[in-house]
């Protein structure tokens, strides 16, 4: 993360597809927050990951959920990582 998180602007913004009515500047509802990438890695794409047997039963690749922000384990994490040409215990 390359900055602190702020609210989501978005979510006050009437004319947003993001708009959420209860969110106010006092309480914003939704935070945001900037990154940067702190190494290259290799383009994996979803169907590389679901052909790969040792990703079985990672979240993402379960069916019917959404590309957003979940939970991957320490040794989902390093599978990735390796298909994407990067030693994750240099990280």
């Amino acid at each position: 993360m390359c900055k602190e998180g702020y609210p989501d602007f978005t979510a006050q913004d009437p004319n947003s597809k993001y708009f959420d009515e209860k969110a106010t500047p006092e309480n914003p509802r939704w935070i945001m927050v900037d990154i940067e990438p702190i190494i290259e890695l290799e383009s994996v794409g979803l169907p590389e990951l679901k052909a790969n047997p040792s990703l079985e039963g990672m979240p993402l690749l379960q069916r019917g959920q959404r590309l957003s922000v979940q939970p991957v384990s320490k040794e989902h994490f390093a599978i990735v990582c390796k298909m994407g040409g990067v030693d994750s215990e240099s990280l």
